[in-house]
């Protein structure tokens, strides 16, 4: 949590619940501009809000992309792109890549299938960091 109440521009609380992931020189790892962040402790979501503008940030599971999550220009999350079991999407308990839009409250929309046949136009923008992981 945040010391004496510190708050950042938008208003939410500073947090030290994330840290970089580190790369084989440890230095912070990035695929392109997107930070890829571990939790410190046992959670496992991307943060609620982003204390840098129009920031991308990605968590992994074993080196493999599990959520790719957009901000805007005031740290709220816009998108969020995951590879991962999503249960109306998958079949077998297979990991889907999918997406959902967020609203201002932090609600997030039903997932929708991504794929370059699919949202072509969704998936051109992110398509650098879907190679990265193979996607």
């Amino acid at each position: 949590m945040s010391s004496r109440g510190a708050i950042i521009r938008n208003g939410h609380v500073t947090t030290d619940e994330y840290t970089y992931a580190l790369d084989e020189y440890d230095n912070p790892k990035k695929i392109y501009d997107a930070k890829v962040l571990v939790w410190v402790g046992s959670r496992h979501n991307l943060p609620d809000y982003s204390h840098s503008p129009n920031a991308v940030y990605t968590k992994e599971n074993n080196g493999m992309l599990r959520q790719l999550r957009v901000y805007d220009s005031d740290g709220y999350p816009v998108l969020e792109i995951g590879y991962h079991f999503e249960s109306h999407l998958s079949k077998n308990n297979a990991p889907v890549l999918h997406y959902h839009l967020f609203k201002k409250n932090l609600d997030r929309e039903d997932a929708v299938p991504l794929s370059p046949t699919s949202c072509t136009e969704l998936y051109g923008i992110y398509k650098k960091y879907l190679e990265a992981y193979g996607l």
